[in-house]
């Protein structure tokens, strides 16, 4: 690094300036979002304790700027809960491909 300047992680915007609008108004929390909300809590419990949440920022940390940029709050968390998850050897990259697999099929054939 050189002298003066500033080695920047992707969620540190402060100073930059702004891509697009910035959008302050509530929206309704969808169920999407409380999954991943609900995920998280159960994963870092003191009962299964899989990660700690300062794990979850790292995970999030480390996304390319450009993933950063893109996906949403929520998207962020479930990749970063994918990344540890992983990371712990909980489970293989394999295994949750094949559960996703395994739910778009089921969702494809009409079962709910």
């Amino acid at each position: 690094m050189m002298e003066g300047t500033v080695d920047r992680k992707v969620n540190d915007v402060g100073g930059l300036p702004k891509e697009g609008a910035l959008h302050l108004e509530e929206h309704p929390v969808t169920l999407h979002e409380k999954r991943i909300d609900a995920m998280l809590m159960l994963l870092t419990s003191p009962k299964v304790d899989a990660f700690k949440v300062d794990a979850l920022r790292r995970a999030i940390e480390h996304h390319t700027a450009d993933d950063y940029r893109k996906f949403g709050y929520y998207d962020k968390w479930i990749r970063a809960v994918r990344d540890l998850l992983i990371e712990q050897s909980i489970l293989t990259a394999a295994e949750i491909d094949a559960r996703i697999e395994q739910l778009k099929a089921r969702r494809a054939g009409g079962a709910t």
